[in-house]
């Protein structure tokens, strides 16, 4: 034990006193803390936004005089721990306009937030940027030399001369890697949690720190595996510029040209191939063709009329103005304005309208239901894409700390389903209140219609316990690296060749 103490003391002195660790050390603290700082201020614009958007919805929510007018939103708050790690917060929708006719669809679903330009050209550099690429470099830079530089330079045959553990030399030179490693990774994250924490913008409670803590931790794990492959490049080869050179195309390919090249060939060569949108739109066309038809057919049989209109009662002559949206081919509203309105009797017409836009929600389900079957491929391809990427630790270490800060591409889809949840919600509010047989469906001369119980949706993000859940496959696979990577530095070096 003493002996692997003392190694450990020689490797962290000979790592802190050189240049590479204050300049790794400089470079690293800030270029944390620039990105925090940049993040932290576009945070603070889309939380701005995201306020601003939340209380027009309210003043819209007060013009509407009628039920069919009903038109909530889904709003996605920015997550504070987007400030670490971006993910998906930029690339997807903020806000789902909820319209009953009409299924929630991705494409249909609307971003705000930030316009700035100087923002968008650091829009990838967050905190898991930095550590991804100048930490795993700065590791590898620590590891390089460990044993082939040592071999050049003849203290390691003078070591070996001793009486000292060959297993006890590479587990110490590992360790003593790794705590000279540790301050820079632990300052640069606490110096990026406190500027967040500072902002006025952010609401850091217990549980997000929490999960700043296991990112910490999962980081902690990347940068080992880092190290360990500098560890045992530098037992397989027999130069430290050798060494270096393999060791940094490895880390190119890894971090950089990896990720990239799989989602490009699964993006153009892709194993599910979802159905065209055009047919799409054709296949739901078709179906709200089929809701006409039947719709017509039922009003006719059970009411005696071919058209709902026709069940409106007015002495003398009526105007009528009709308005059909098909919202891009995937909806199908109708709105009838008829006047004078206060001279009508629209007994049977509230009965219809009371049958109708159930009969008309249930259809918008249908084509909703299309939808996901062609989102459900796409996201397949997706997923394939994401698990060939897996084959890198860099990309690994990305997905872990995406699933842990509920910035990764399942919890944007969970956003997305729970817009689809509160659609239902708005739908069960309606039914109760018998909205849809009511006068102030489309008229309101006789009331208005009421939303001041309106529900409200509350995007709810991953629990920790959740949130580890995600992330526990990734967590394992660098698990698995660091073992892989260390026993084979380990068996290298106790077969190592010194001649």
């Amino acid at each position: 034990m003493t002996t692997l103490w003392l190694i450990i003391q020689r490797e962290f002195v000979s790592n802190v006193l050189t240049s590479r660790f204050m300049i790794g050390f400089i470079v690293c603290l800030m270029s944390t803390a620039t990105a925090v700082f940049v993040q932290v201020a576009d945070y603070e614009k889309r939380l701005s936004a995201y306020h601003t958007a939340l209380q027009e919805h309210q003043e819209e929510i007060r013009t509407w005089d009628t039920y069919r007018q009903i038109n909530p939103k889904a709003h996605r708050k920015p997550n504070p721990l987007s400030i670490f790690n971006i993910g998906t917060e930029k690339s997807g929708a903020d806000m789902v306009s909820i319209r009953l006719a009409i299924p929630i669809w991705e494409q249909q679903a609307q971003k705000q937030g930030s316009d700035n330009p100087f923002l968008s050209i650091f829009l990838a550099i967050d905190v898991i940027f930095v550590f991804k690429i100048v930490l795993s470099a700065l590791a590898i830079l620590f590891a390089y030399n460990t044993i082939s530089g040592e071999r050049e330079d003849g203290t390691l045959k003078l070591v070996l001369s001793n009486p000292v553990p060959r297993d006890a030399l590479v587990l110490g030179k590992y360790l003593g890697g790794m705590l000279s490693l540790f301050p820079i990774v632990v300052t640069s994250f606490t110096v990026g949690i406190v500027i967040a924490y500072v902002s006025p913008a952010t609401d850091f409670d217990v549980g997000d720190l929490l999960h700043l803590v296991i990112v910490l931790l999962v980081s902690l794990l990347y940068v080992s595996i880092c190290y360990l492959l500098g560890l045992l490049l530098s037992v397989w080869t027999r130069t430290a510029a050798t060494t270096l050179i393999l060791a940094m195309f490895i880390w190119g390919i890894l971090t950089i040209v990896h990720s990239n090249v799989a989602t490009f060939a699964v993006a153009k060569f892709p194993p599910n191939k979802p159905q065209p949108e055009e047919e799409t739109r054709q296949q739901i066309g078709e179906l709200w063709e089929d809701f006409r038809e039947e719709r017509d057919a039922h009003i006719l049989k059970e009411f005696g009329y071919k058209h709902p209109i026709h069940a409106i009662i007015t002495e003398g002559e009526m105007s009528l103005y009709m308005d059909t949206r098909t919202a891009g081919g995937i909806g199908f509203e109708e709105i009838y304005t008829p006047k004078p309105i206060h001279k009508m009797n629209t007994s049977k017409y509230q009965e219809i309208l009371g049958y109708q836009e159930p009969f008309r929600i249930d259809y918008a389900n249908k084509a909703e239901e299309i939808l996901k079957r062609r989102e459900n491929i796409s996201e397949r391809n997706r997923q394939l894409a994401r698990n060939v990427s897996r084959i890198s630790f860099s990309d690994t270490y990305r997905f872990a700390v995406g699933a842990i800060t509920g910035t990764d591409r399942e919890s944007y889809n969970g956003f997305i389903g729970q817009a689809r949840s509160y659609k239902r919600q708005a739908v069960d509010y309606l039914a109760g209140k018998d909205a849809f047989s009511e006068r102030a469906w489309f008229s309101s001369d006789k009331g208005k219609a009421e939303f001041t119980d309106l529900p409200v949706f509350r995007h709810q993000y991953h629990t920790l316990s959740e949130s580890l859940s995600r992330a526990a496959g990734d967590i394992f696979i660098l698990l698995a690296w660091n073992i892989i990577l260390f026993m084979g530095a380990y068996v290298s070096f106790l077969r190592y060749d010194m001649s």
